[in-house]
């Protein structure tokens, strides 16, 4: 009977999200006004609220609440436009913080880029917003040889950008590694999430066209705020 009236639960807050979307401003009424309304526990309550947050239509945010997930980002992790680019030729309004500016060896990324274990990096952490939502938390590990000073002229802007017209670097070959996470204290708090909320992990290694590393990248996104899109053009 419990599991019967927690899928009847979520269907109905389904259609409930539907009607009142734009009423409600984005952001659903609280727990206890909810739980009231349907005559339910909150502990029910909270099971079909999960069912629709896995499914994205709904997220949570740490001491704020509910809110109607907006409309997905469309990502082509192999193209080399900046995150800015294509987050507004989506009709929608990016922004970035700058985290973390530092110089140290990190072993992922030495792995990656085939370099010795001790070898230090220029590492820059950002947390990325669409529509002041934050959505992803990413950390860049740039080989110093390949970018000399980066750290005092960096200033939030496109690094592929930088790359190319500072320093010359046309980014040709990369291996990019995409897997489902639970996302970690670090990046949820940096994310404003719980610890171990469903997560995206997208690993990029770049190399030049002279086979050159150049970065590495680490990217954690909310599971709700993309969806993947690779075009193919071209016969094999």
């Amino acid at each position: 009977m419990s599991d019967a009236y927690y899928l009847q639960l979520t269907e109905q807050l389904r259609y409930l999200i539907d009607q009142h979307t734009v009423q409600w401003g984005g952001k659903l009424p609280a727990e206890r006004t909810l739980a009231e309304f349907f005559n339910t526990t909150r502990v029910t309550l909270r099971q079909a609220l999960a069912q629709l947050e896995g499914e994205g239509l709904i997220h949570r945010s740490n001491r704020r609440g509910w809110f109607i997930s907006p409309p997905r980002l469309m990502y082509d992790p192999t193209r080399d436009a900046g995150f800015n680019d294509y987050v507004r030729a989506q009709g929608r309004e990016p922004r970035t913080t700058v985290l973390t500016l530092e110089s140290r060896a990190h072993l992922p990324a030495a792995q990656a880029l085939g370099l010795p274990d001790n070898q230090p990096f220029y590492h820059i952490r950002r947390r990325r917003y669409v529509d002041d939502r934050a959505v992803l938390a990413e950390s860049l590990w740039v080989v110093p040889e390949r970018a000399p000073e980066l750290l005092d002229v960096y200033a939030g802007q496109s690094l592929w950008g930088l790359l190319r017209e500072r320093w010359g670097h046309h980014l040709a070959n990369r291996t990019i590694h995409m897997g489902s996470e639970a996302l970690a204290p670090r990046d949820a708090e940096e994310l404003f999430v719980a610890p171990g909320a469903a997560g995206l992990n997208i690993r990029r290694s770049i190399f030049d066209d002279q086979q050159r590393p150049i970065e590495y990248d680490e990217e954690h996104w909310l599971h709700d705020s993309l969806c993947i899109r690779v075009v193919l053009s071209g016969q094999h």
